[in-house]
């Protein structure tokens, strides 16, 4: 093996090693970022892992009341 090929392989090698470096150091970012928006859904009194199907209760509920409203309007609003 030549030495161009030998400083390349030790250039790529490095590359390797930083892209791992920063990919672990942004990992452990989002997992904090991660613990903190958990924290605060818990502090609001949802369970993280819940919080898809309370979403889709709550749309469900706005979606009631958005027809329920409609329903009590008038059909026509009279000129005042």
């Amino acid at each position: 093996m030549d030495e161009q090929k030998l400083a390349e392989l030790k250039k790529r090698i490095e590359n390797g090693k930083m892209t791992k470096y920063k990919a672990e150091t942004r990992l452990e970012e989002l997992e904090k970022q991660e613990k903190i928006l958990s924290d605060e859904i818990i502090k609001l009194g949802y369970n993280p892992s819940e919080l898809d199907a309370v979403i889709q209760k709550l749309e469900k509920e706005k979606e009631e009341l958005r027809s329920k409203i409609l329903e009590l309007l008038p059909s026509e609003i009279p000129n005042l």
